[in-house]
């Protein structure tokens, strides 16, 4: 059985919805990994700036001579912090570069879309 001119317009008018669903439905997941991510950061902002507190209450207390064991450790949580802040920063990047590569797919999705139906308005007034 073959299909009508119709039934094919039809068709591939609904793969390009279908598309277009799919790539919102992503960016859509991305924005929630996003705001997660920065909510994270958010809340690693908050303990460091709580340790950085204790940190500080712990060296009043403590004897000059075990001094430089809380600065050691301190530094090494310094450099700890620095680290997840980086890899943070790092999955926040890939994630705004998926948010961009997302976009410019819809946007060629879309105008791939206008095109089907500019050409396809063109036949049925052409008569084709």
């Amino acid at each position: 059985m073959e299909l009508t001119q119709q039934q094919l317009f039809e068709d591939k008018n609904y793969q390009f919805r279908n598309q277009l669903e799919e790539l919102q439905d992503t960016q859509l997941d991305n924005k929630k990994e996003l705001r997660k991510l920065e909510n994270l950061q958010e809340r690693f902002h908050l303990l460091q700036q709580q340790e950085q507190k204790v940190y500080q209450g712990s060296l009043n207390e403590v004897d000059p001579e075990e001094r430089s064991f809380f600065e050691e450790r301190h530094d090494e949580g310094l450099h700890l912090s620095r680290k997840v802040q980086q890899e943070l920063e790092e999955d926040r990047e890939q994630l705004e570069q998926e948010r961009r590569i997302l976009f410019e797919k819809e946007e060629s999705v879309h105008a791939a879309h206008r095109a089907f139906l500019k050409t396809e308005r063109e036949a049925t007034v052409n008569g084709t």
